[in-house]
């Protein structure tokens, strides 16, 4: 097929596709403020290795965050030290999200280029990167998108040394960039790639019953790459603390997933299947025709090698119990791909009534999605609201209102776009078309609904009425009934997330000069027994809504009556 057909993208296609990218993956990227938990916990143990000069131990305050290497730590320092260091603004520390996703689309581009031909490719990267998997991860600063990006590198290089290669290559070339790869994808976050790669090889074998694959992945030189990528940061860590790192990213990290949940984030078989829909949006349309292309051409070495990649890495994410998402993103270039390819070859897939069908449920699919998609802003309002008026507090919203309205009526032209590309799928036009829609409720989303939604950002509130104080070159901090790691971020590292409205009461005595008390409502009558008979100034009050536990946060900001804090007159 690709002896037919143009295998490299020209510059303008690759603008085309990147600028598309950046359109739909920016709204939000500056203006969305540090996310609980997983975001505001990686962005801070970042700033504390350039506070502390450590790049090998990972810190939260004192904490050790030994589940994940250090990898993405590296990057989000190497992205935010232009930009103001450990005082950088949270977009700079997303920054290698963002790329990661950029990265992943370009490879799976390119390789879809090699399988389909250039405008398949386009279509495949295209419709990887916006995914609402990828708009989400590229607009968090945490492993997953990276992790794409390293893991669609390592599939690409397979891809060639088992399908294309017939007698084992030149180190230098495929094998190694399988195994740089893998390297780099082991700094990120441990071996989630290697399960991918290892049971993409594993499966791809026994289909073919070809093993000598095993000998053109090269896997003595191979491995002594992978291990100079990741053993030195290994060993440093583990010698640092006395094997603790080990102990807890495998026997917690790793093998405790498999088992039980973790931190609550279980699931049953078929959470990832029944989230697709979602996930995999916009190309949910195209679920159908992937399917039905995988099951007509799966005798294709290339068809298995994709399904080899899709399906057991699917299967493997589903039976482990701890669940979330984006587990199965290092898949979804595999099913890019495959959709790419439904869409081109429809016209020979979808002449009997069981393609039909398939195709008519992947696309009733689709309207539903959207329809809850552009659906959000309106009913983010509308649940913030109804749960902050039971507590007497009025958020209403007119912007949010009006962007909502925007957001469906943008809905409904993703849906008019769709129906087009659901009657013509190998047409690119109508493909784009859609891809173009969608990017129009991510700008609702993101750029509209969620930085608008201030009582989501209880943390950036607190932050700029603190910022407001001054008296003091260092403020230090304590909260009582909010200890939400964002308050850290924003607050700064000493920052005391007190259990209790009584720690967080001794703490401010003990720091009366230039300390400052966040204190939730909840916990404010415990806050003041324990202040006995000293007093306290309120200076802010910030209403939110902790969206991690689902409630109502009224949040008194309190400073000793003998501080040396003021408010700034300029204010």
């Amino acid at each position: 097929m690709t002896d037919e057909l143009r295998v490299r993208l020209t510059f303008r296609e690759w603008a085309m596709l990147m600028g598309v990218l950046l359109v739909a993956l920016l709204p939000g990227f500056f203006s969305i403020p540090v996310m609980d938990r997983d975001e505001a916990r990686y962005s801070q143990a970042a700033s504390q290795m350039m506070e502390t000069g450590d790049y090998v131990d990972i810190r939260f305050q004192e904490d050790p965050r030994w589940v994940k290497p250090a990898g993405i730590y590296w990057m989000q320092v190497a992205t935010a030290a232009p930009f103001g260091g450990p005082d950088a603004p949270i977009w700079a520390f997303r920054l290698p999200s963002l790329f990661g996703v950029l990265i992943g689309a370009g490879v799976t581009a390119w390789l879809g280029a090699r399988i389909l031909g250039a405008q398949g490719g386009v279509i495949a990267g295209s419709l990887l990167g916006l995914t609402l998997m990828a708009a989400v991860e590229a607009r968090t600063a945490k492993t997953d998108a990276m992790l794409l990006a390293a893991g669609v590198f390592a599939q690409a290089a397979l891809y060639f040394l088992l399908v294309r290669a017939k007698e084992p290559p030149k180190f230098i070339g495929a094998p190694l960039i399988f195994w740089a790869a893998t390297g780099a994808a082991l700094m990120i976050k441990g071996p989630i790639v290697t399960l991918v790669s290892a049971s993409t090889l594993a499966v791809y074998g026994i289909w073919t019953r070809d093993w000598s694959v095993l000998k053109r992945i090269r896997p003595l030189p191979g491995v002594l790459v992978a291990a100079a990528i990741a053993l030195p940061w290994l060993l440093a860590i583990n010698l640092q603390t006395d094997w603790g790192f080990f102990e807890k990213s495998v026997g917690h990290a790793l093998l405790g997933k498999v088992a039980e949940s973790d931190d609550s984030h279980g699931g049953p078989i078929g959470y990832h299947t029944l989230l697709l829909s979602f996930t995999f949006w916009p190309g949910t349309l195209l679920l159908g025709l992937a399917g039905i292309l995988a099951w007509t051409r799966r005798q294709d070495s290339t068809v298995r090698f994709l399904i080899s990649w899709l399906i057991p890495t699917w299967i493997i994410f589903e039976l482990i119990q701890t669940k979330l998402p984006h587990y199965i993103f290092p898949a979804m270039p595999a099913l890019a791909i495959l959709a790419a390819w439904g869409a081109m070859e429809a016209g020979s897939l979808l002449k009997s009534k069981w393609p039909k069908r398939i195709h008519t449920i992947s696309v009733r699919l689709f309207i539903i999605a959207t329809v809850i998609l552009a659906a959000v802003p309106l009913g983010g309002q509308a649940y913030l609201h109804f749960k902050m008026i039971e507590s007497g507090i009025y958020t209403f919203n007119d912007d949010i209102m009006i962007i909502g309205v925007i957001a469906v009526i943008l809905g409904f032209l993703t849906i008019e776009a769709g129906l087009a590309v659901a009657r013509n799928p190998d047409n690119l036009k109508h493909i784009l078309l859609l891809l173009i829609a969608s990017t129009g409720i991510y700008w609702a989303v993101f750029q509209g609904a969620f930085p608008g939604l201030k009582v989501f950002w209880a943390s950036h509130e607190v932050a700029k009425q603190v910022a407001q104080l001054e008296g003091c070159d260092e403020i230090i901090a304590t909260t009582a009934g909010y200890r939400e790691p964002s308050n850290v971020r924003y607050l700064g590292t000493r920052t005391y997330l007190a259990d209790t409205g009584e720690q967080a009461a001794q703490f401010l005595k003990a720091n009366k000069a230039c300390g400052v008390a966040i204190i939730d409502r909840a916990d404010r009558l415990s806050f003041d027994a324990a202040m006995t008979d000293e007093n306290v100034i309120p200076v802010g009050l910030v209403d939110g809504y902790n969206y991690v536990k689902g409630r109502v946060l009224v949040l008194d900001i309190l400073i000793h009556e003998d501080a040396d804090l003021r408010i700034s007159s300029a204010e």
